[in-house]
């Protein structure tokens, strides 16, 4: 190897591998992001996703959410979102049941169903006070329905898995790989 080239680990993928992809996810990252693999954005800074501006950056950050992968697993957005998907599935409570998530809803908020836990501020989540009321509303979360909508945790979340099913092999390194296997 020369002096002039770059190791192989370091080259750029071939762009002509994936020529004919149309997955596009543009409307949801910065312009200067948009060519990179998943797997990149998944560690990227939350300003990656397009929206967030240097207000909702600062807010996030001070909540310890600093790279996409933060954003989809932040804990309170999961949590927020599992009320709501299980919420769609509410009917009559049948007597004698002993289910609930007291463990996660602050004690005045526990009898509430889950739909009506939708309507409940953001400080009815148990480790998150009125402070965080506050703070969430200048991102425009006031209840915890807002929280589980929240589209930056929605996109980074869906980011995060599809990164795990993304591709990072040229056409010619799966080739090879596959012809040394016939080796062995």
């Amino acid at each position: 190897m020369t002096a002039s080239e770059e190791p192989p680990a370091k080259k750029q993928k071939s762009v002509e591998d994936w020529a004919d992809h149309k997955m596009n996810i543009g409307e949801a990252l910065m312009k200067a992001d948009e060519g990179k693999n998943l797997v990149d954005i998944v560690d990227g800074g939350i300003s990656t996703l397009q929206g967030i501006g240097p207000i909702s950056e600062k807010v996030l950050e001070a909540m310890g959410l600093n790279t996409v992968k933060d954003l989809a697993t932040y804990k309170y957005y999961l949590l927020a979102k599992s009320i709501k998907v299980l919420s769609e599935t509410e009917s009559d409570r049948p007597e004698g049941s002993v289910m609930n998530i007291d463990n996660a809803i602050d004690k005045e908020f526990e009898a509430k169903s889950l739909t009506e836990l939708l309507q409940a501020p953001i400080h009815a989540i148990e480790g998150l006070t009125e402070n965080a009321d506050t703070v969430l509303k200048e991102l425009h979360v006031k209840t915890i329905g807002d929280l589980a909508d929240f589209k930056y945790c929605k996109w980074a979340e869906a980011i995060v898995e599809l990164a795990k099913y993304e591709e990072l092999k040229t056409k010619k390194e799966r080739h090879l790989e596959h012809e040394l296997k016939k080796l062995a």
